[in-house]
């Protein structure tokens, strides 16, 4: 399963299903999530390609392969670009792997995949990905530490100290690529194209103010979310002790409930969200704290 939080155009009736699925589902109750899923798909107007593929998932748990095909291939025929590396090993659809129809899924992804990678600039694509995967891995570690019980504060210094090593690492060789090469786009490098907004996010607010623009600019190209160029946005904000303007940023309260940080305008809000593709701020909340 694949997060659920893409850059779209939300419904507020199918954001709210889609998120009772995906809570259901983190929790275990694959068939209920297979349902809410399927009440979710049946609003096609709204349906976004990162669901179909949550929803073949669900449904290939609960041995309802004919559902998680039919999910699948919607989601090919829906994003004619979409292909993943990953979809092999991804055992909530081992079930799927003795149907002859995950050949023919299987071949179309290969077939995109030599078609959209022909240009890539390959090593640069490696590089990025590897950035990404080590920002991700240290961070987990840290919220393992962060969040254990008993908690141990030194494990937890541990961490952090380990975090803000690898993020020096990181920001110094994206800002090096994006100082010499600018924003280099999907079509060069794909999905990768989000190792740069990952670090610069992760950064000091300098750096994060020194490259606004770039990643607005990709933005309106379709390489970077609008979705990122809000959160990025908000956090600069946040560093600099103003309100956010799309609710993004998050903060801890005292019983370790996550809270939206000083919003500019709660009346607005939403409507400011659903321009940059992203969910009403209270269906939001529910899902991040339904995952912590």
């Amino acid at each position: 399963m694949v997060p659920s939080w893409l850059a779209a155009q939300y419904n507020r009736e199918y954001a709210q299903l889609t998120t009772k699925a995906d809570s259901l589902f983190m929790a275990g109750d694959f068939e209920g999530a297979n349902l809410a899923f399927g009440k979710a798909l049946q609003l096609t107007e709204y349906v976004q390609p990162v669901h179909l593929y949550n929803g073949a998932c669900a449904a290939a748990l609960v041995g309802d392969t004919e559902t998680a095909f039919q999910r699948l291939f919607a989601r090919l025929e829906k994003q004619q670009d979409w292909y993943t590396d990953n979809i092999q090993n991804d055992e909530d659809l081992i079930s799927l792997h003795t149907d002859e129809r995950w050949s023919a899924l299987t071949d179309s992804m290969m077939v995109r995949k030599r078609r959209i990678e022909a240009n890539f600039d390959k090593p640069l694509r490696r590089k990025l990905l590897m950035i990404e995967k080590t920002d991700q891995e240290v961070r987990m570690v840290y919220l393992s530490a962060h969040n254990s019980i008993p908690h141990d504060s030194i494990a937890e210094a541990e961490a952090l100290k380990e975090m803000q090593r690898v993020d020096k690492i990181n920001q110094e060789q994206i800002c090096k690529i994006l100082d010499s090469r600018g924003l280099v786009g999907k079509d060069k490098v794909g999905n990768a194209v989000g190792a740069f907004w990952t670090i610069i996010q992760h950064s000091d607010l300098a750096t994060q103010k020194k490259y606004l623009p770039l990643f607005q600019e990709g933005a309106q190209k379709g390489d970077i979310t609008k979705e990122g160029v809000a959160m990025l946005e908000d956090r600069i904000n946040m560093n600099e002790g103003k309100p956010q303007r799309y609710g993004s940023q998050l903060i801890e309260n005292e019983l370790g409930k996550l809270v939206v940080y000083q919003l500019l305008d709660a009346e607005k809000v939403d409507d400011w969200r659903s321009e940059m593709g992203m969910e009403p701020l209270d269906v939001y909340l529910k899902r991040i704290n339904a995952q912590r």
